[in-house]
C-alpha cells in the first residue's frame, strides 16, 4: 500500500467511523486493572497528557517512533513509550503532543500533521489521562532525540504489531513488592507494556477490523 493511500484510510476511520475503544486496549491490560474498566465520562480532577503516534514512510513501510526512557527517568525508567507529557497550562492535547514530539525527538511538525485522536486511557495509579494524537509526515523524518529524555529512539514498523508471534506475558514488578502478570509486545527485544501497549492495541484492532482497506500490512 502507498504511505498516501494509507493516510487517506487511517484519516477516514479515525474521523469518520466509530473506534475499536476501551475493549480493545484492555486486551493488553495487566492483571491489576484488565477487569477494571473505567467510565471515562465520570472523570474528575485527572491531570492532563497527549502522546503522539507519528506514522511516516521508511523502506517501503509504514513506520512509527518510540522511545526508550532512561534508566534515570523519574516515573518510567527504562520503559518504551510513545513521545508525550504532561499538558502545559491551557494546552490542547494536541498541542501537547507536537510539543513534545518536538522536545523529545527532535521532530517539528504542525496541526496540518494531525488526522485525528484514538480513544482516550486513564491510569489509576498516577492520576493521568492520556490522549493519543495521531500525525502523518510523508517523508521520514530527520531526529534530533533529547538524551536527556530518550536513551533510545526506535523506529518501528506498523505491520510489526500485528505479529502474534511479538505479542507474550511478562510478570512485572510494581511498588511496594506487588506483582503482576502483564501482555507486552516484543518490540526489537524490548518489553512494551502498560499504558503504551493499551494504546497500540486498539490501533491494533483498527487495522484488523478494517483488513480488507489495510491489506497489505498483513502480507
Amino acid at each position: 500500500m502507498r504511505f498516501l493511500e494509507f493516510t487517506q484510510h487511517l484519516k477516514d476511520r479515525l474521523q469518520k467511523h466509530p473506534l475499536p475503544g476501551q475493549n480493545a486496549q484492555y486486551i493488553m491490560a495487566g492483571d491489576n486493572i484488565k477487569h477494571n474498566k473505567i467510565n471515562l465520562n465520570a472523570l474528575r480532577n485527572y491531570k492532563k497528557s497527549a502522546v503522539c503516534l507519528l506514522f511516516y514512510p521508511k523502506n517501503n513501510e509504514v513506520n512509527f517512533v518510540l522511545i526508550k526512557r532512561p534508566h534515570t527517568h523519574r516515573y518510567h525508567a527504562s520503559q518504551i513509550a510513545l513521545p508525550g507529557g504532561s499538558c502545559d497550562g491551557e494546552e490542547s492535547y494536541e498541542q501537547t503532543a507536537l510539543r513534545e514530539l518536538q522536545e523529545e525527538t527532535g521532530v517539528v511538525i504542525t496541526q496540518e500533521n494531525i488526522i485525528g485522536r484514538l480513544t482516550p486511557l486513564y491510569i489509576p495509579v498516577s492520576n493521568f489521562y492520556i490522549q493519543p494524537i495521531v500525525a502523518i509526515m510523508d517523508t521520514q523524518p530527520l531526529f534530533n532525540p533529547n538524551h536527556d529524555e530518550v536513551q533510545e529512539l526506535i523506529e518501528y514498523q506498523l505491520r510489526n504489531i500485528l505479529d502474534e508471534a511479538l505479542v507474550a506475558e511478562t510478570t512485572v514488578n510494581l511498588a511496594q513488592g506487588i506483582k503482576i502478570k502483564a501482555p507486552y509486545f516484543n518490540v526489537q527485544g524490548n518489553v512494551l507494556w502498560g499504558a503504551t501497549a493499551m494504546l497500540l492495541s486498539e490501533v491494533k484492532q483498527l487495522l484488523l477490523q478494517n483488513r480488507f482497506i489495510f491489506s497489505s500490512l498483513f502480507q
